[in-house]
């Protein structure tokens, strides 16, 4: 009799119901994640030899909460308009053969061109070449009858190289040049788009199922994934981030992307990529980039994703559909070892970035720091709270713990303070029912549905099973019924 493996469920499902979490069922689809078991002192060592792990993902559930009691919220739906804008933003650092190439590819590739605007953050020295007049050759070449066809929806902020202050800087420059564009695309200035990109793009941003999301990731380099004719043929094992370490001066930073096979869901991330980053263009506006962490590399991409979720957003990292774009990782030889900058001045503004970013997270540092709007213009997010990110994360500022990898199936946390969110929306309420829109699929309404309190489901799932353990109780102890033609009556 097979009863304590039914046991073992109802005392799992009370467990859950006692903790006022329990995991939603999975659904249809599922995608693995395989992932590095890397050594936790230095994740990088080549001499640590273990077998990658293997995790299943259900991506249909991870929009609902683990909390028992606030399974019934969901993120806001997704609202694409019928006509649309996209801002593309590239930071290019002494780079404008690449970086020329990167726009004439999304010019060229793009279903829809006239409806893209670029944003190129050119730093370069006197005899560099320059980004947009790399461009041009290309695109005289290709529209011989119009004199370098679509630049005037190139906007450049070109400075001298040796102003440069690092990519953070960069970033919020970049930034400065976005208007009225619906969607905003950030990426590397050596990035590579395949055809239709821009609505392949897109169509994943909406199966996210959610308005405040983001698609980040480090994006594949070019191999053989773009055909001469610039179709895309996508890799079946796609880049997924969900483990942190430490670099300079101890600040957090992103290992090496682990992998999903097959992703066919974005699949929720807790950490943030800068070479790749697509969302409404509210995401870049309502989160500027702080200008103030000069010459930060370790500890940017941690920074913005702390800075994103707590104003309410979230991180997906894309499923096959949006995989449209692809980095060239060839080397540059134009470095900022190359650049005059006095080495003292240097020194000190690193010093003061990375120590504002001590004070962000409340860790310890020596020395002077820059406080200029941080508490202001460059704060926390109010619509979550750092420490639900930090949990969410994995990350930890205490000497004694170590970062815990997000290597796992997350779920959406619902917004401590939705206030700011329901204003920019203006007609989403957490916690009110929206209208599923016309193309979801009754799967998908079935799953944004779900809105049963938790004691309710606890209490008929309870009786569920021990429904079909009595039945089978009382069906194994009924007396046989004797073979009319065995009896010896």
């Amino acid at each position: 009799m097979k009863v304590p493996s039914v046991v073992s469920a109802l005392l799992f499902l009370s467990g859950c119901a006692a903790a006022g979490t329990s995991i939603p069922a999975p659904y249809g689809v599922t995608q693995t994640l395989t992932y590095a078991d890397r050594n936790p002192d230095d994740p990088y060592d080549t001499e640590w030899k273990r077998p990658s792990k293997d995790v299943v993902l259900y991506p249909e559930t991870q929009n609902i909460p683990l909390d028992n009691l606030k399974k019934h919220l969901r993120p806001p739906a997704p609202r694409i308009p019928d006509s649309y804008d996209i801002f593309v933003g590239l930071s290019s650092f002494r780079d404008g053969a690449r970086c020329g190439y990167t726009l004439f590819t999304g010019f060229q590739r793009a279903n829809k061109p006239s409806r893209l605007f670029f944003g190129v953050v050119d730093q370069v020295l006197d005899d560099d070449p320059r980004c947009i007049e790399e461009y041009c050759k290309l695109a005289n070449e290709e529209w011989p009858y119009e004199k370098c066809r679509y630049h005037k929806q190139i906007r450049v902020e070109e400075f001298h190289a040796d102003e440069a202050r690092g990519p953070v800087y960069a970033r919020h420059l970049q930034q400065q040049m976005i208007e009225d564009e619906e969607f905003c695309l950030q990426l590397d200035a050596h990035s590579v788009f395949t055809n239709d990109w821009d609505i392949g793009l897109v169509s994943d941003w909406k199966t996210t199922h959610n308005e405040m999301a983001v698609l980040s990731t480090y994006i594949h380099d070019l191999r053989d994934f773009i055909h001469e004719d610039g179709s895309n043929k996508a890799p079946y094992h796609l880049p997924h981030n969900c483990q942190t370490t430490r670099g300079t001066n101890g600040l957090v930073r992103t290992v090496a992307a682990d992998i999903i096979v097959q992703p066919k869901f974005p699949q929720l991330t807790a950490l943030w990529a800068g070479g790749f980053s697509f969302s409404k263009c509210h995401a870049e506006k309502r989160v500027p980039v702080d200008p103030h962490m000069l010459w930060m590399f370790d500890g940017e991409e941690f920074l913005r994703a702390s800075h994103l979720w707590t104003a309410g957003y979230d991180i997906y990292s894309p499923s096959r559909t949006g995989s449209v774009v692809y980095h060239n990782y060839t080397q540059s030889s134009n470095h900022f070892e190359r650049i005059q900058v006095d080495a003292k001045q240097h020194k000190k503004e690193r010093t003061m970035a990375e120590n504002r970013f001590r004070l962000v997270f409340d860790w310890p540092f020596m020395g002077e720091v820059d406080t200029f709007e941080l508490t202001t213009k460059y704060a926390m997010g109010k619509t979550r709270s750092l420490q639900d990110y930090l949990e969410f994360s994995g990350v930890t500022f205490n000497p004694e713990e170590q970062d815990k990898d997000t290597c796992r199936q997350l779920y959406w946390v619902p917004y401590t303070d939705p206030s700011e969110v329901e204003e920019l929306l203006g007609d989403w309420k957490m916690g009110e029912p929206e209208k599923p829109t016309t193309e979801e699929t009754p799967k998908l309404q079935a799953l944004r549905g779900i809105s049963m309190p938790s004691d309710q489901m606890f209490a008929g799932g309870f009786f569920m099973v021990a429904f079909v353990v009595l039945a089978y109780v009382v069906f194994t102890k009924m007396p046989k019924r004797k073979d009319p033609e065995k009896s010896n009556v």
